[in-house]
């Protein structure tokens, strides 16, 4: 228990910035919805049909319409999907090599505790972060239409919305705490999780510029839940599985490999 209020304490300011940027990105956010409702309906839609596809791609925008609230939570909602999976890897990462980082594995690893049991309580403290990020997300999407007196017609999807970005994030905290298990600098395990998440990310932009790429949607983790099926009510249970899964088992290597990880290089 000692080790959870250390780990939550060391993690709460990162929290806090983390949280209000996510505060800022969906409450303001709303604003532009607010003020592009009072203009000629249309008009949004006729200007980014004069767009090149990949630059819609870009941004997230090439399966909604963005004049509705629906379509335009969609778009808010994929920026959030990347600020909480960057989150994510931070806490997967720091979960493993924090100790590596601040020099401080003589301290913690002497413990009159196993090192697996060590490595499970840091790693939920992450997750209990991640899910609060999410929950919170959750609720600013809930209160941000009313604030600028929105009718808030999509109060079920933004519920879909919310676990479809945690299973996401979820996935991206499995990989980097499992990255973070096989490399010795902390530099480097941060590289490459974050490197996967930018993977992710063009391989979404390549997989909504044409129809001709949607055989990537297994590989493709941001198109995983995508904005139709949100909108209409469904969280695509096979994707779900997937993700779970995949989680489990990065989970499960991860404990592999810290169990047999030589501390004293790291």
């Amino acid at each position: 228990m000692n080790i959870l209020k250390r780990e939550l304490k060391q993690n709460f300011k990162a929290f806090l910035i983390w949280t209000a940027g996510l505060a800022f990105l969906v409450l303001c956010g709303m604003v532009k919805f607010s003020g592009m409702a009072q203009t000629e309906a249309g008009g949004m839609n006729e200007m980014l049909s004069q767009m090149p596809k990949p630059v819609l791609a870009l941004f997230g925008m090439s399966e909604v319409n963005i004049e509705t609230l629906g379509g335009f939570y969609a778009v808010l909602e994929f920026y959030a999907m990347i600020v909480i999976g960057c989150y994510a890897v931070s806490l997967g990462t720091s979960a493993v090599l924090r100790e590596s980082m601040d020099k401080t594995y003589e301290f913690l690893f002497t413990k009159p505790c196993g090192r697996l049991r060590i490595l499970t309580v840091k790693l939920l403290g992450g997750l209990l972060y991640l899910t609060l990020l999410c929950g919170l997300n959750a609720v600013f999407s809930w209160i941000a239409p009313g604030l600028y007196g929105i009718e808030n017609t999509i109060g079920e999807e933004m519920l879909l919305y919310a676990v479809a970005v945690w299973l996401v994030g979820l996935v991206f905290f499995s990989l980097s705490a499992f990255v973070s298990t096989l490399v010795t600098r902390s530099e480097r395990a941060v590289q490459l999780s974050y490197g996967a998440l930018l993977l992710s990310y063009g391989l979404c932009v390549v997989f909504d510029m044409d129809d001709r790429f949607h055989w990537l949607r297994p590989v493709t983790l941001f198109r995983y839940f995508r904005a139709g099926e949100l909108l209409e009510g469904r969280l695509h249970g096979g994707y779900l599985l997937v993700t779970v899964v995949c989680s489990a088992v990065l989970l499960i290597a991860a404990y592999i490999a810290f169990q047999n990880k030589d501390l004293n290089a790291a």
